[in-house]
């Protein structure tokens, strides 16, 4: 009897192995139906427009694990594109107040939160966030762009070059056109004008091309009568970006007449034009000739430009030529009408517009409104524009 008692031992053991066994994937596949029917219902609550609900019933099935986060930061992230930053907040908090995350995935969170309170307005606490994310030695670098962000949205110019300052070498080269603008909106902020000229010489130290520094050296200068100086800094703008020349045309023209450099203006607007500097300059070389009583070459240098790069400007200009010399009739009328109407088309349509997202402007801006890049609203090529 006992022998047989022992042979039944390993089978008692087995079904109770398998028993067990059978009861866990029981278990768990009862959880994983329950949890299927919550995400279903929870995502019900999301169509139907009753997101706090949805939020909920998220919160309540929280059981962060490696399945689960990516989920919840999904969902955070889809309330904040929806501009419902209140539930997105709730989430993430949530989310973080979890003993059982690891080190990367409470960083990712807390990286969430940030972005949260950054579309909320609450900028204190989102430079909070991303300041104890940056002083971490594993940090990503989206916390550092980030952090920039916030110092470009309340103006802290300083703060926002600090930050690039810190960065790696080749991670500064990305900064570089940005960090140059930061130092001209410093440049612009003082009263000073040695702190002007050094901030302005500090973003040309960051990029040689940035043009708005060598335009705004040039004003400066022509302001404290440094005439060389300003001439130089005119002669480097054509170098560093010749589509920002036709907004220095003005400065040219007073610092070449103060020192009586008619020449020197000629071939400034001469060089300028070889670059493809476009019709704002063709314009002015145009009305210098005319200045020279030298008509005739003003109207075949404007008829050669326009063959080159037809524009409504260049256009109109030569109309306005064509009108001085013709006499009075009809034919003068209806030039003039036509004139004046190729004016009002010029002046309805945007001069600027930005080379990275589009938008259209009638002013210059620095920093673009809609996307937000630095320096790329440039006047406009074509037909109706340089």
């Amino acid at each position: 009897m006992l022998e047989i008692l022992f042979l039944l031992l390993p089978i008692a053991a087995g079904y109770g192995w398998y028993m067990g066994r059978r009861s866990i994937l029981q278990r768990d596949s009862q959880k994983s139906k329950k949890l299927s029917r919550d995400y279903f219902t929870g995502l019900n609550f999301l169509l139907s427009n009753e997101s706090d609900k949805a939020v909920d019933l998220f919160i309540s099935m929280l059981d962060v694990d490696d399945e689960t986060i990516d989920t919840h930061l999904s969902l955070g992230s889809l309330f904040r594109k929806r501009g419902e930053v209140d539930r997105s907040i709730r989430i993430h908090q949530n989310l973080i107040a979890r003993p059982n995350l690891t080190a990367e995935q409470r960083d990712i969170a807390m990286m969430e939160l940030g972005k949260d309170y950054m579309a909320a307005g609450f900028y204190d606490r989102a430079e909070e966030i991303f300041l104890n994310l940056v002083n971490q030695d594993d940090h990503s670098e989206e916390a550092e762009s980030q952090l920039i962000s916030i110092y470009q949205v309340t103006k802290e110019w300083q703060n926002a070059i600090d930050v690039t300052k810190k960065l790696p070498k080749k991670r500064q080269q990305v900064f570089k056109v940005t960090t140059a603008h930061f130092y001209c909106q410093l440049a612009d902020q003082a009263t000073d004008m040695l702190v002007k000229i050094k901030k302005l010489q500090l973003a040309i130290k960051q990029d040689v091309s940035c043009g708005r520094a060598w335009l705004g050296l040039a004003n400066i200068y022509l302001d404290s009568d440094q005439i060389k100086e300003c001439k130089d800094s005119l002669l480097q703008l054509i170098d560093a970006d010749i589509a920002l020349f036709p907004d220095s045309i003005n400065i040219a023209k007073q610092v070449y007449r103060q020192s009586s450099d008619s020449e020197g203006y000629e071939q400034l607007l001469s060089l300028a034009l070889k670059q493809g500097a476009g019709a704002s300059v063709a314009i002015a070389l145009a009305e210098h000739q005319i200045a020279k009583n030298n008509s005739d070459s003003a109207e075949a240098m404007m008829l050669d430009n326009l063959y080159r790069h037809p524009t409504m400007k260049g256009f109109q200009h030569l109309m306005k030529l064509h009108i001085k010399q013709a006499e009075d009739g009809k034919a003068k009328q209806s030039l003039s009408m036509l004139e004046k109407l190729v004016e009002q088309q010029i002046k309805f349509r945007p001069g600027y517009r930005c080379r990275e997202c589009g938008f259209p402007a009638h002013a210059l801006y620095w920093h673009c409104p809609s996307c937000k890049h630095w320096g790329s609203i440039k006047r406009i090529k074509g037909l109706d524009g340089e």
